[in-house]
């Protein structure tokens, strides 16, 4: 009996070791920023600054039209930074509203580093609040990617934008980690993100686009956002794309200057 005793003891201090080593190394698993050295010229759009609440400089990169009456307010996935952003969105560029596209904490050329949930969505409130000072409400558009639609849905939830444009949504950074880390207790994880609940709260139409070849966000998460608003969401389906290919397929940039327009 003592073998068994010796494999549960085992066991349990595994389980111990890995719940420990996820609740320490979440950030790496979930964001995976790209530094831009301070002097980097993205070459195009004009260089914003936004504190943050602590002080923390956040870097956006702001393409402004003359006479544009509305905003676009581009929030990226968790890899790379606005550079990345720049080939997300051509084009949206070319469309007739103002964009802007926000890096967070520790990507680009933002300063400091994302240590919570809270904070991460505190930095998206003040980037908004930034347009909020410069067009009506009615005329702002948020449109997110991947990591970002937690973001976004957040921002909707808690505002009312004219639309929120979901591409390759999840339905919560805890439902994807079920996904592979279900063993592990939900209470370890800082970042939440819950996307559902948010746009479940949100008051402006929202849009999702997947792909039902999306290798990392499966399709049926945003069939479970589809329908905690079906009058309220639209759903398209991209049968042909992954989730890379989202971003990249015409139809999200269509989508975002119709809802715009």
């Amino acid at each position: 009996m003592k073998w068994i005793k010796r494999i549960a003891i085992f066991l349990a201090g595994t389980y111990v070791v890995l719940c420990l080593l996820l609740y320490v190394f979440q950030e790496r698993l979930i964001f995976h920023p790209r530094e831009l050295p301070a002097d980097y010229a993205f070459g195009t759009g004009e260089e914003l600054t936004v504190d943050a609440a602590d002080g923390t400089p956040l870097n956006v990169l702001a393409f402004r039209k003359p006479g544009a009456r509305g905003a676009i307010l581009f929030l990226h996935g968790n890899r790379g930074s606005n550079r990345r952003s720049l080939r997300q969105t051509e084009g949206l560029l070319r469309g007739p509203n103002d964009v802007y596209l926000f890096d967070y904490r520790g990507y680009g050329k933002s300063g400091g580093s994302i240590a919570s949930e809270e904070v991460l969505f505190a930095d998206a409130q003040a980037v908004y609040d930034v347009l909020l000072d410069r067009y009506a409400e009615s005329n702002i558009v948020i449109a997110a990617y991947s990591l970002g639609t937690g973001m976004g849905a957040y921002l909707a939830a808690h505002n009312t934008p004219r639309h929120l444009v979901l591409a390759a949504p999840y339905v919560s950074i805890t439902a994807m980690k079920n996904l592979w880390f279900w063993m592990v207790p939900d209470f370890i994880l800082k970042y939440p993100l819950n996307t559902l609940d948010n746009v479940a709260a949100a008051r402006c139409p929202v849009t999702v686009l997947h792909g039902r070849r999306d290798e990392l966000i499966p399709y049926s998460m945003s069939e479970e956002i589809y329908e905690a608003a079906p009058g309220r969401v639209e759903l398209i389906e991209l049968p042909e794309s992954g989730h890379r290919g989202v971003i990249l397929d015409p139809r999200f940039t269509e989508t975002v200057l119709r809802v715009a327009d």
